[in-house]
């Protein structure tokens, strides 16, 4: 079978995140699993190739993040025939495919509180489109990630929705790392405004007044970097590690104590995972995507606060009894998250698409 996947950005791009891991894994998958022939088409970046095969899969790049969905949609109109399969990944706004009898949509999450949070003022005009923009994609087929963005969709009006959610590439270990010294929060993720890094620098703040001996390490790059780094001079305790590989983010996971995750929102959170597979606790913000992620009170708790966030982080530490269970629970829960069986939910979504084309 022939699929093409439209996204904003690929596996490739520096500003790449969950979502262009997300659809790497899955086409990787259907080249490899079902011998699919799977096309990529996304955004240009400083560097990049206009076309490349990376793990079996072509990835075709064209104009930049905003002009990438008119060529994507011009590309995808223009081969229609040839791809039996058009996956439209919509990110705040979609590549406008939902005219094609072949097209389907894979989305994340929507925007909504990341257009105001972002934008300000100006942030209401998206936040007032993207559901109306959707609403051409209701009687599509719809795979999403999280059971939260399903509820999102289904309230404006879709009807077809599967939820394949993330899987992690490691296979998770049988025991925690060993620990840092001092108790040890980490950041994991993109250092803007919509993922909360401010905000994990303020609960930090606010432990260090009951654990002086606290320390934050900041994982990830971003727009935000250095604004973040002036907020933090003259803290003791806080380390910005940038990123590497995923080996050396593994390792520092592994040895910290609690990952904070203070989000607007998520698709779904596939960084708490990856802490929860080397035995790591989550304390994140009640919201979209990390209610899916953060089981509350076994593998992480959900807060409304920086001050109840810090609340749950001195609790927590204080009582390794509790810590210890949690830690395990981790571990047991991330063994779910497995890519190859994310792959099958995936095939067998994109077969059953067909039959809905047929009762159309």
């Amino acid at each position: 079978m022939r699929i093409l996947i439209l996204n904003r950005r690929d596996i490739a791009n520096p500003s790449g995140g969950g979502a262009e891991i997300y659809t790497h894994e899955i086409s990787r998958g259907l080249v490899n699993n079902y011998k699919c022939e799977v096309v990529v088409f996304a955004s240009s970046f400083p560097g990049c190739l206009p076309e490349e095969i990376t793990d079996g899969v072509r990835y075709i790049r064209k104009g930049n993040e905003v002009t990438a969905h008119l060529w994507g949609f011009l590309y995808a109109f223009k081969n229609r025939r040839r791809f039996a399969r058009i996956i439209d990944e919509f990110n705040g706004i979609g590549f406008f495919t939902f005219m094609l009898s072949n097209s389907m949509i894979l989305i994340h999450q929507l925007y909504k509180e990341f257009w105001l949070r972002e934008l300000g003022f100006i942030g209401v005009i998206p936040y007032i489109i993207e559901p109306m923009l959707l609403r051409f994609y209701r009687k599509k087929a719809t795979i999403t990630v999280s059971n939260s963005t399903k509820k999102d969709l289904e309230y404006i009006g879709f009807k077809n929705v599967d939820v394949v959610m993330n899987g992690i590439k490691r296979v998770p270990a049988d025991v925690s790392l060993k620990k840092e010294d001092n108790p040890t929060l980490v950041f994991l993720g993109r250092l803007k405004i919509t993922k909360g890094p401010g905000d994990a620098i303020e609960i930090f703040k606010k432990v260090k007044k009951d654990a002086p001996n606290i320390r934050l390490w900041m994982i990830g790059r971003g727009p935000d970097e250095e604004t973040l780094k002036r907020a933090a001079e003259g803290l003791e305790g806080i380390k910005f590690w940038g990123w590497d590989s995923d080996d050396e983010k593994y390792s520092l996971l592994g040895r910290s104590h609690i990952l904070l995750v203070p989000s607007v929102r998520e698709g779904f959170g596939i960084n708490v995972i990856e802490a929860a597979s080397v035995g790591v606790p989550a304390i994140g913000y009640d919201v979209p995507g990390l209610r899916d992620s953060i089981r509350h009170g076994e593998t992480g708790f959900l807060v409304g606060s920086p001050s109840e966030a810090a609340q749950m982080v001195v609790e927590l530490l204080e009582d390794q009894k509790r810590y210890n269970e949690m830690s395990g629970r981790c571990l047991h829960y991330a063994k779910n998250f497995n890519w190859e069986e994310r792959v099958d939910e995936f095939w067998t979504a994109i077969k059953e698409s067909f039959h809905l084309d047929n009762n159309a």
